[in-house]
């Protein structure tokens, strides 16, 4: 019995052992069923995913930025080929530490505090950041401040470092910096509306030009950059030779028409203007009659494209010389007389009685500024005393379908295409209205809206022969490449006859010798030119503002024989007299003044 009891139980051990060797043998078998599964998946599935990652521990990819192009000015009339930096790069650093590196912060405190000149306590603390990676010590350093830095940090490394037995041990200064080219505008606030400014893009890291040339020019100053992709060691460090060649194109240089000198002046004229006479700002462009070259194109008030974010307003950005669409007033009288010349309703001599008003249909009535009526006059006294209603009597019979060719002509309502950000087309399209009233209040500056530079350019049709001429500001883009994009004189078009010209030259001289133009004269010269002083309407309301909120403006060239430059002035609500005559007109002659000074052209009476 006992002997067959022990025999059962030996059997049952040897049966259970089995079992579990079996499936013991199964689990093994399965697992390594699943490894091979997962080393499929890994190394056959996955081979892509994992040989990128491998790729990506010891390459580095880094992106080189180009060098944006400049922008240069005439220096003078003289110096056609030298040229004045208005816009220029300038290299600067960011020097910053990583805290979890520095081993000698009292030593490394002692170098910083004197060649950056930071405060010790605030620079220490920054050191001893021992679980931090990126402390910034100081923006804006210069190259010379940085060659002071390496030497003092080198001299740092070979004296701590003098037991050679020592080197795994090597000090680590934690203390770098960065490379950065900062945009630079020497002349600060004098032509800021033609620069623009380079800022940032949406995403708060790019940056871009913004404004003026810099935002219309993006492309061709910001060049092309490129990534490139590199090896490097355990320690993130690049290896040498590893670095693939980089395909960078820095951006283009830009030579403007405008000459320094000039600028300054007529920038510094209209500065002074508006301060004397109260105004909420003022524009002033100087054009080259025959060619259309941009001399001077001023704003005010202006900023310094350095520190464009110290503004208080972003309005103060706008050029209003190509952005402000307004109402022109009675400068406008001079392009409606000249229709009226030159389609042959007219001459300079015409007369017609002034009633002192005119009545159209609808109950309309427009009558003169001054409220008087003047009797028997001819055409040329009614630009000399600036009357509505002789003007509206030598376009009356102007069909208005032709009028409105003639402004189109002249280039009212659309762009003029100067290559700069935020040019306006202004509106003239109540000129497409039935109804002669459109026409007539048009014939005076109300009811159309042109910009400064429209203006500009339609006077100097009557000064330039009756030809349209295309302004240019830019007159070379020079690639990175060599290549050289020059611009220069157009001829858009002849807008009215040689004759027509000389007829309006004539009576807009007698507007200045005799009329409300006056104070527009420069002593020993013929000056051509008018007023104007418009009202504006109050956005809220649709009506005019009164006569507390005008804007003056004047546009003239000289010398009428032979004509050098044309020359708007124009200032906002200004508040020290009423009428244009006594602010723009007066800021036209001190600008005209120094340039026939400057262009030494011998006076002709």
């Amino acid at each position: 019995m006992y002997f067959n009891q022990r025999y059962n139980n030996n059997s049952n051990n040897v049966l259970i052992g089995n079992f579990r060797i079996n499936t013991l043998q199964w689990v093994i078998f399965l697992l390594i069923l699943l490894i091979i599964a997962r080393l499929f998946y890994l190394q056959i599935l996955q081979s892509e995913k994992y040989k990128t990652l491998a790729a990506q521990q010891h390459k580095m990819i880094k992106v080189i930025e180009p060098e944006r192009g400049e922008i240069f000015a005439l220096t003078d009339k003289k110096e056609t080929t030298q040229l004045y930096p208005l816009a220029v790069n300038k290299i600067s650093y960011e020097v910053y530490t990583d805290p979890s590196k520095v081993t000698r912060p009292q030593n490394l405190a002692d170098i910083l505090v004197e060649i950056l000149e930071v405060d010790k306590t605030e620079v220490l603390a920054q050191l001893e950041k021992a679980d931090d990676q990126y402390e910034v010590i100081k923006k804006n350093v210069d190259q010379t401040a940085i060659d002071a830095l390496t030497l003092k940090l080198d001299e740092l490394l070979k004296d701590t470092n003098k037991d050679k037995a020592k080197k795994d041990r090597q000090v680590t200064t934690g203390v770098l910096w960065n490379k950065e080219i900062l945009r630079f505008y020497p002349d600060k606030e004098v032509g800021a509306h033609i620069l623009g400014f380079l800022g940032y893009a949406e995403d708060g890291v790019t940056r871009v030009g913004k404004y003026g040339l810099e935002g219309f020019w993006q492309k061709d100053l910001a060049g092309l950059g490129t990534q490139t992709v590199g090896e490097r060691d355990m320690s993130g460090r690049a290896l040498p030779f590893s670095e693939l060649a980089a395909m960078v194109e820095n951006g283009a240089d830009l030579v403007l028409t405008i000459d320094r000198t000039v600028q300054y002046q007529a920038c510094k004229a209209l500065e002074k203007s508006v301060a004397r006479h109260g105004a909420k700002s003022g524009s002033v462009i100087v054009m080259e009659t025959t060619t259309g070259a941009i001399r001077a194109m001023c704003g005010y008030p202006s900023f310094d494209p350095s520190k464009y974010n110290e503004v208080t307003s972003g309005d103060v950005y706008n050029n209003l010389a190509v952005y402000d669409a307004y109402e022109p007033g009675s400068v406008m009288k001079a392009i409606s007389m000249a229709i009226a010349v030159d389609t042959g309703h007219v001459t300079a001599d015409t007369v017609y009685e002034d009633k002192g008003e005119v009545k159209f249909a609808g109950g309309f009535t427009v009558r003169n500024s001054d409220l008087k009526a003047h009797g028997v006059v001819d055409m040329t006294h009614v630009l000399v005393e600036s009357l509505n209603t002789g003007v509206i009597f030598a376009t009356k019979d102007i069909k208005n379908k032709i009028y409105e060719d003639y402004m189109q002509k002249f280039g009212f309502g659309q762009t003029i295409g100067l290559q700069i950000s935020q040019e306006s087309k202004g509106d003239i399209s109540a000129l497409s209205k039935k109804g002669d009233i459109y026409k007539a209040t048009s014939s005076y500056g109300q009811g159309v809206t042109v910009t400064p530079i429209q203006l500009l350019n339609a006077f100097n049709v009557l000064a330039n022969n009756g030809n349209l001429v295309k302004p240019y500001l830019v007159s070379e883009v020079k690639k990175n490449n060599g290549q050289v994009d020059k611009f220069g004189p157009e001829i858009l078009h002849q807008v009215i006859s040689k004759s027509t010209a000389s007829t309006l030259s004539a009576m807009l001289t007698q507007v200045v010798e005799t009329g409300h133009s006056r104070h527009a004269a420069v002593a020993g010269y013929y000056v051509a030119g008018k007023t104007g002083t418009a009202q504006v309407v109050n956005p809220n309301t649709g009506k005019y503002y009164d006569a507390s909120k005008v804007i003056h403006s004047f546009a003239g060239f000289a010398p009428v024989e032979n004509p050098k430059f044309t020359i708007l002035t124009k200032l906002d609500f200004p508040t020290s007299a009423p009428y244009a005559e006594s602010t723009a007109a007066p800021l036209f002659a001190e600008i005209a003044k120094f340039l026939l000074e400057y262009y030494q052209i011998p006076p002709t009476r």
